[in-house]
């Protein structure tokens, strides 16, 4: 914007007569924010016919143009609108029932039911069926992570009351990995059951907390998590300024983070070597100092923790690709809280599964570089075209390491600082 004086205000006050321009100066820069603009894309089909046949006793030839299919029949939603409900939800976590409001802002007058069943029907059609590819090739690794929150469903088949815990669960590799995955799953109970179903067929390590569901299963070996033992001595009530056994085990901890950080950059077979000469005496002088002393209170029970806990807290130094914590993943739950905040529980099962599948899509999205609505528009422009119901194998070139999807979804630099 240019600011010019009136043609009366440049008259000199000295001698009266018209000053000439000097010159201009940029004082400073503003954003201007343009509202989002919602428009009517019309599908038009062209036919056409030949005269090349006599219509008495021929029909004529008629050919029409290929046109894409709709991403739902008799709907007015198109797949850039589908997009970005979702990533206002699982993205930005703003719910159903505050996106209205949103959308009649920009010219769309649409209810919270209709949204809803945009998104249920889109995630169990188009995303469930990528889901699925993602946990298959989770189960054909031999490390992952996994953790649980509790999730509200209202209307449950079991015909328990709303309040029984329900759980959203997460499982993730290893985030370097050159095909990084993370998939959500929702359950009805926190049982065993439930991790023998989701990670049936999974063989190697799997880094947990102390949950006695993910002991004994067939083929999987725990790791445990140092972050979980130093919380328990972090609880144990100290005077300010004082020491105490519990501030010594947390020394000792803090020394264990250290050389994991120092050993950050190496190569698994490194860091496993590295780990044997630095880590190994911290965590044995540890051990052996806990037997010392006797202890009473919350510092009995961070000990007893280290101490039942210690086959597999040990296990991080039988792999150098193994982590001392299980932190990741439960950041990967950190997001899925955030949204619980706000959207408060689910109505049904159906509604449930369909944050599990949504979540899944835009983490490991993220995790792989891509930006999650170029990702979600690009699936629901695509796939409504494809018969991958029936042949699974096409959608092997939509998972987000494929080439094509990397060359039209990726996300702008530092867009995803982390996965959640």
């Amino acid at each position: 914007m240019h600011y010019e004086l009136p043609e009366c205000e440049r008259a000199c006050e000295c001698c009266g007569n018209q000053m000439e321009k000097l010159g201009v100066k940029l004082i400073r820069e503003e954003v201007v924010y343009v509202p989002a603009r919602l428009y009517k894309n019309h599908h038009i089909q062209h036919s056409y016919e030949c005269s090349c046949h006599n219509p008495k006793f021929d029909a004529k030839p008629i050919k029409s143009a290929v046109v894409p299919r709709a991403v739902f029949d008799r709907s007015y939603v198109g797949p850039s609108l589908l997009a970005q409900v979702f990533h206002l939800k699982y993205v930005l976590s703003v719910p159903l029932y505050r996106q209205v409001n949103d959308w009649i802002r920009t010219g769309l007058y649409v209810e919270r039911k209709t949204l809803a069943n945009w998104v249920i029907n889109g995630s169990d059609y188009y995303l469930k069926p990528m889901h699925d590819l993602l946990l298959a090739e989770l189960r054909s690794r031999d490390v992952a992570h996994g953790d649980e929150t509790p999730f509200q469903i209202l209307n449950r088949s079991d015909q328990k009351p709303a309040t029984s815990q329900s759980r959203m669960w997460t499982f993730h590799t290893l985030l370097d990995a050159p095909k990084p995955v993370i998939v959500y799953h929702s359950s009805l109970t926190r049982a065993r059951p439930v991790i023998e179903e989701v990670m049936a067929g999974f063989e190697g390590y799997l880094h947990c907390d102390a949950y006695v569901g993910y002991q004994s299963i067939t083929g999987i070996i725990t790791v445990g998590c140092w972050a979980h033992a130093r919380r328990y001595f972090v609880d144990v009530p100290v005077p300010k300024g004082a020491t105490s056994h519990a501030t010594t085990a947390i020394r000792y901890i803090n020394k264990m983070f250290k050389v994991e950080r120092e050993l950050k950059a190496l190569k698994p077979e490194q860091r496993y070597e590295e780990r044997q000469k630095r880590l190994k005496p911290i965590i044995d002088e540890f051990y052996d100092w806990l037997t010392t002393f006797s202890a009473m209170g919350k510092l009995r029970v961070a000990v007893e923790y280290a101490l039942n806990q210690k086959e597999s807290l040990l296990r991080v130094l039988e792999d150098g690709r193994l982590q001392l914590s299980n932190n990741h993943c439960e950041q990967m739950i950190k997001t899925l809280v955030i949204g619980r905040k706000n959207y408060l529980f689910s109505t049904s099962e159906r509604g449930a599964d369909a944050n599990a599948y949504a979540y899944s899509i835009i983490a490991s999205a993220k995790v792989n570089g891509l930006d999650p609505f170029k990702y979600l528009e690009y699936l629901f422009t695509h796939l409504p075209n494809l018969d991958f119901h029936r042949q699974p194998e096409l959608l092997e070139d939509f998972l987000p390491w494929s080439e094509t999807v990397q060359e039209h979804c990726a996300a702008l630099p530092n867009l995803n600082q982390t996965a959640s």
